[in-house]
């Protein structure tokens, strides 16, 4: 049997399925400068598993957009427009079930805060490279988080917010990194600590919200509005 014979849809083994096609994920792109919606059409249009299926410079136009060909990803810049149109925006696409990557050059500190309290799945700054904006969409296709690690731990470490009862400085710093999706090894990189050092602070954790594991750290903490 020849090569070309082995790739012949009729030489199968009877009973066979073809390998299934993997299926483009669609893809909104939302930002009022027409430069950076440019630079992100053509850097997807390398990737055949992701497809722009519209771009929007407004929130009215980002939802119209999103109603008539539901996007799997939101690419976002929440400083959009007037002030809380893009928050608000990133609320209703969330309600829409899209995953939401906010690519922002704001420094604005409390939007940043605000968006991750949404539930936004990722956060990158302008300054990313590329690679690390495809790799980014990537992930969170894939349905997991993305953030910005240096730019996450410095808008969460500043924030001027009550400390949980019972909880020391360090607890509620590696809380706060815990509720924006970090690692241990990322929350040890941002605290200067290590990553043995980060367990023992999640155990601690653990024990004074009195919950079993892990990710019922954040969820507690956040019903008890300590987060």
């Amino acid at each position: 049997m020849t090569a070309e014979g082995l790739l012949d849809p009729r030489m199968r083994r009877p009973g066979a399925r073809p390998p299934a096609a993997r299926r483009t994920a669609r893809v909104l792109l939302v930002d009022d400068e027409a430069i950076v919606r440019f630079g992100l059409r053509q850097l997807f249009a390398t990737d055949p598993e992701l497809a722009v299926v519209g771009e929007a410079a407004t929130a009215r136009d980002a939802l119209a957009l999103a109603d008539r060909c539901p996007p799997d990803l939101v690419v976002l810049d929440v400083e959009l427009g007037r002030d809380g149109a893009g928050i608000d925006l990133a609320r209703r696409l969330l309600e829409r079930h899209s995953r939401v990557l906010v690519l922002t050059g704001s420094r604005n500190r409390d939007l940043m805060m605000q968006a991750v309290r949404l539930g936004v799945h990722g956060f990158l700054r302008k300054t990313a490279d590329t690679a690390e904006v495809v790799a980014a969409v990537r992930a969170l296709l894939r349905g997991e988080g993305v953030f910005d690690a240096g730019t996450m731990a410095a808008g969460v470490l500043q924030c001027d917010e009550p400390r949980g009862p019972g909880l020391t400085e360090r607890e509620n710093q590696v809380l706060r990194l815990l509720a924006v999706g970090m690692s241990n090894r990322e929350i040890g990189a941002s605290l200067v600590i290590s990553e043995a050092t980060v367990k023992f602070h999640v155990r601690n954790l653990r024990d004074k919200l009195e919950v079993r594991r892990r990710t019922e750290i954040v969820h507690t903490a956040t019903r008890q509005g300590i987060v």
